[in-house]
C-alpha cells in the first residue's frame, strides 16, 4: 500500500517541488512534461537559486549546499484516499458540508479497527464503505493508531459491561462512569475536549471510541490588516483551475509540525459540496507537489471572485522577492467552532452495530454515533481535537438530554479548511474538514 519517495528531513512530508537549471537534455524536457511537481529554470544561475522545495514547511535545498541530512526517503500510504472517498460520501449521506469542524478519518478508524468483526452481507457492504477488505482496514487502522507523530495524536478505546461470545479485534475494558470517560476524553485530546460525547447509564452495554488531536504551530506568525483578518506573506498561495469549482484560491502557511492546513475559497455561487469537491482536487494537487506557489492559469493574472489585482510600488526584500515582482497577500478570518455531530446514519455504522450485536450479548437497545470535535484558527496556528464514540445498549430506548455548546463563526466568505497530516505512515491524510461560513 506504500511506495518510497523524496522526502523532507524537517518535517517529513513528501510534496516537494523541483527545480532543474542549464540547457535540458530530451529525456528531461519529456519528464517536466510528465511530471507538475518539476520545472526548468533556465541556464541563469544565482546563489539564491533553489533545486528542491517542501511545500509542507517550505525548506529549500539551495545551489551549491551538501545538506543532504536536511532530505530523505519515505514512504508515502496510499489509505489517504480511502479517507478522502469515506469523507466525501459521508459527507454527501448526512450533509455536512457546512459542519463547522469534522474528522471523517476519527470515524473512519473506529469502523476498520472493529471490521473484522462483520459478517456475511455485514461484511461486503462495511468492506465496500471502508474502500478495502475489512482485515485490510482493520490492519491500517491499527498501524496508524500505533504510529507515532509529531503533531497528532490518536488513540481508540473499548469498553463493556459483559464479555463477548465472539472474537473482538480490540481488547474490551470494563466500562467505567460518566466521569472516567470525560476523563478519557480530556487526556486523549490534550483538553480541548472536557466531556466524552456520549451520555453512559445502567442500560449502556458497550462504548467505542477514537480520540484525535493536532496543535501545528505556522513557521512564521502571522500579522492582523486594518480589518482585523489574519496576513498571510508567505507560504503557498495559488489559484487553481478545478473541475468541481473552476476557479479557486487557495492559502496555506509554512509549518514544521508535519501538517498541512489548507484554505480554499470559491466562487460564492457554488454548494459547499462543490466547495469540498474543489478541495479534495487541490489537496491531491499538492499531496502531488502540483501546486506552485503564485501560479495561476492562463496568460494573465486578473480580478476574479475572491481576489484584487493592482499595481503598487512598494519597498521589498531583493532576497524574498520574487523574480517577477507579483507578490502575494492572503487575508484569513480567525476562528474557532466547537459541534457535536451526530453520526449514526454514517455509511458503516449500521453494518458494525448489527454484526457487534452478534458478538456482544444483550445489545438489543438503541444505538447512537456521536462526534464531539473543536477546531481553532489564528495567527500562531491551528488546533483541532475530535473524539468518535458509538454507544451499545441493552432493553428499552433511553434518551437523555445533552447540554451541547456551539460557537458560530461569522466571515466574509464561506470557505473550506482541510487540514493533512504529514511524515511516515500519516503522509497525505486528511485529519479534519472544517467549513468556515458567515
Amino acid at each position: 500500500m506504500t511506495n518510497e519517495n523524496p522526502a523532507c528531513g524537517r518535517c517529513g512530508s513528501t510534496a516537494l517541488h523541483y527545480k532543474a537549471y542549464g540547457m535540458p537534455s530530451p529525456e528531461l524536457l519529456e519528464e517536466v512534461e510528465r511530471r507538475r511537481d518539476f520545472m526548468l529554470a533556465g541556464c541563469s544561475m544565482m546563489e539564491r537559486d533553489w533545486t528542491t522545495e517542501c511545500l509542507s514547511c517550505g525548506q529549500r535545498k539551495f545551489l551549491g549546499s551538501s545538506d543532504d541530512a536536511a532530505w530523505t526517503t519515505a514512504s508515502r500510504p496510499d489509505m489517504a484516499g480511502l479517507i478522502a472517498a469515506y469523507a466525501a460520501a459521508t459527507r454527501q449521506s448526512l450533509g455536512t458540508a457546512q459542519t463547522p469542524a469534522i474528522s471523517y478519518l476519527g470515524l473512519w478508524l473506529l469502523l476498520a479497527r472493529l471490521a473484522p468483526v462483520a459478517t456475511g452481507a455485514h461484511r461486503e457492504r462495511l468492506a465496500d464503505v471502508l474502500g478495502v477488505s475489512c482485515e485490510d482496514a482493520s490492519s491500517l487502522a491499527a498501524d496508524l493508531l500505533d504510529a507515532p507523530h509529531r503533531t497528532v495524536a490518536a488513540a481508540l478505546g473499548a469498553w463493556s459491561r459483559v464479555p463477548p461470545t465472539a472474537t473482538i479485534p480490540v481488547a474490551l475494558d470494563e466500562l467505567p462512569d460518566q466521569a472516567g470517560l470525560d476523563r478519557w476524553a480530556s487526556e486523549h485530546t490534550r483538553g480541548l475536549i472536557e466531556r466524552f460525547p456520549l451520555q453512559v447509564n445502567p442500560l449502556t452495554m458497550l462504548v467505542l471510541a477514537t480520540a484525535l488531536v493536532l496543535q501545528p504551530r505556522w513557521t512564521k506568525k502571522m500579522r492582523t490588516d486594518e480589518n482585523g483578518r489574519l496576513v498571510l506573506d508567505g507560504g503557498l498561495q495559488t489559484i487553481v483551475d478545478t473541475n468541481a469549482a473552476g476557479l479557486v484560491a487557495v492559502a496555506k502557511p509554512f509549518s514544521e509540525d508535519a501538517v498541512d492546513v489548507v484554505s480554499v475559497v470559491a466562487a460564492p455561487d457554488l454548494s459547499p459540496i462543490d466547495v469540498w469537491r474543489a478541495t479534495d482536487e487541490v489537496v491531491a494537487q499538492l499531496n502531488e507537489g502540483a501546486l506552485w506557489h503564485g501560479e495561476t492559469p492562463g496568460d494573465e493574472l486578473v480580478d476574479g471572485h475572491a481576489w484584487t489585482v493592482r499595481e503598487t510600488i512598494e519597498a521589498v526584500d531583493l532576497l524574498d522577492a520574487p523574480g517577477d515582482d507579483c507578490l502575494w497577500r492572503s487575508h484569513l478570518p480567525r476562528w474557532k467552532a466547537s459541534v457535536d455531530t451526530a453520526l449514526t446514519a454514517a455509511p458503516g455504522v449500521a453494518e458494525l452495530v448489527a454484526s457487534l450485536g452478534q458478538a456482544v450479548p444483550g445489545l438489543d437497545g438503541p444505538i447512537e454515533c456521536v462526534q464531539a470535535a473543536t477546531a481553532a484558527y489564528d495567527e500562531h496556528g491551528f488546533e483541532a481535537a475530535a473524539v468518535t464514540a458509538i454507544g451499545m445498549t441493552a432493553g428499552a430506548p433511553h434518551f437523555v438530554e445533552r447540554t451541547v455548546r456551539r460557537v458560530d463563526v461569522t466571515f466574509d466568505r464561506p470557505h473550506a479548511v482541510v487540514a493533512v497530516a504529514r511524515g511516515g505512515a500519516w503522509e497525505g491524510m486528511p485529519l479534519f474538514h472544517c467549513w468556515v461560513t458567515p
